[in-house]
């Protein structure tokens, strides 16, 4: 019974260590469990907290994107409205202008926009200028202008992108009259190649404005027409003073002066007092006979239709030079100038004219003067070392000696330019073109 127990007590206690040992075995396998739950815990915990990080981290950075999408669409509608409202504005300036807006393109050759201020200007309805479509401005376009547009390629060509090219055209009105209309046109688009597409055009209403120019026009010829028969009137009066003072006055002074002198012999030594009166009347004559010959020259100078222009310039200058006491140098090139009647005088009468400016207000010590025949022209220079005109007396109306020059040269289709440099001088200077038979025989030895 003993051996029983022992036998029992030893099987438990194997049984007890085989429990122990597997108890053991389980609680370092649950251990193990536990201590992989939480490594694994900890690493989900990481990834959480990694997750977490990203989703803050997006979060905000779709918060921000949001912001910024939410003020793009809010820039974007505030940038329609100001469209609509600068296109309003445009609308409104096209609506006001007085002027005719339009868009050409000069590659087809058709209108592309114009403003409704058309309707008023021309007078077409809506309906006209929308049944004319794109071939509004050849429909209206004058016949002897077709031509104006199409150009406009070679013109554009040769134009920076803001340069602005101006043309005149005529178009028709609805009452079938044609209105004058200046333009001036930009570059609007351009192709991809760089060459002009589309321009931009505001033409204006300048048929009064013609008509008031082509009258001024007429008139001013009308006035120059009557200046010129005034001048040759003038000229040919002053000539016949010239000559029966010289011929009538002058003769009856040297009559005069022979019949003193014919007296003067026959007084004898003892009429002391008769001698000395006749001498003085003889002085006197011989003054008024010189008076005559200064006042038939300044009239009409006999050299001037006798010897020709070179010959009554070197007279006066010498004239000038003598009364004056001005230093007066004259170069002629070429010396013998052969140039008409008309210019001759003319020439000589600007120069008259420039000697005396020089005398009353010049304040000069010298002249020197120019005269040049070149092939098509003839030019006059006259420059003095006074105090210098100024740009208002130069334009100043009251200036008559001054217009009265302009209109000489103007008649003749020539320029006159007076420009002075303070305290160094005025310069006097005068481009008369010449015919062609120029060359010629001169009018004033016919």
């Amino acid at each position: 019974m003993t051996k029983n127990r022992n036998t029992a007590l030893t099987t438990s206690g194997k049984l007890l260590e085989k429990r122990t040992a597997e108890l053991k075995t389980a609680t370092r396998k649950l251990a193990q469990e536990i201590k992989d739950k939480k490594r694994v815990e900890e690493e989900l915990k990481e990834h959480r907290d990694f997750l977490d990080q990203i989703v803050k981290e997006r979060t905000a950075e779709l918060r921000k994107v949001n912001k910024e999408l939410r003020a793009e669409i809010m820039r974007r509608i505030q940038m329609e409205k100001e469209l609509v409202e600068s296109q309003r504005f445009v609308n409104r300036i096209t609506d006001a202008t007085p002027n005719l807006l339009y868009i050409y393109d000069v590659i087809t050759n058709r209108n592309i926009y114009v403003n409704p201020r058309i309707t008023h200007i021309l007078g077409y309805s809506f309906e006209q200028i929308r049944n004319m479509g794109s071939s509004l401005f050849q429909a209206v376009l004058h016949p002897d202008d077709a031509g104006v547009f199409q150009s406009l390629k070679q013109n554009l060509a040769l134009v920076r992108e803001k340069d602005i090219i101006e043309k005149e055209y005529r178009m028709k009105n609805v009452q079938g009259e044609w209105r004058w209309f200046s333009s001036r046109i930009v570059i609007f688009r351009k192709t991809a190649s760089g060459q002009p597409h589309l321009i931009l055009g505001v033409a204006q209403d300048i048929t009064e404005r013609r008509k008031t120019e082509e009258e001024l026009n007429s008139s001013r010829e009308q006035l120059r027409g009557l200046l010129a028969h005034h001048q040759s009137v003038r000229e040919e009066e002053r000539t016949r003073i010239s000559r029966e003072i010289h011929d009538e006055l002058g003769q009856s002074l040297t009559a005069l002066k022979i019949d003193l002198s014919w007296l003067m012999k026959r007084l004898n030594r003892q009429q002391s007092l008769l001698r000395e009166k006749a001498r003085g009347m003889s002085a006197l004559i011989d003054l008024n006979i010189q008076t005559v010959k200064r006042i038939a020259a300044e009239l009409r100078p006999g050299l001037l239709d006798d010897l020709g222009l070179t010959a009554a310039l070197e007279w006066q200058a010498e004239e000038f030079q003598e009364r004056s006491g001005i230093a007066c140098q004259l170069l002629i090139e070429p010396e013998d100038l052969d140039i008409g009647r008309d210019i001759s005088t003319a020439v000589f009468r600007i120069f008259q004219e420039t000697l005396t400016n020089v005398v009353r207000h010049a304040k000069a010590s010298r002249v020197r003067v120019t005269l040049t025949k070149r092939p098509a022209e003839l030019i006059l220079n006259v420059s003095d070392n006074g105090k210098g005109i100024t740009r208002h007396q130069a334009m100043s109306p009251a200036s008559i000696g001054l217009t009265g020059m302009k209109e000489r040269v103007n008649f003749l289709g020539g320029t006159l330019s007076i420009n002075g440099i303070r305290h160094k001088g005025t310069t006097v200077r005068v481009l008369i073109p010449l015919p062609l038979n120029a060359g010629g025989p001169a009018e004033s030895r016919e």
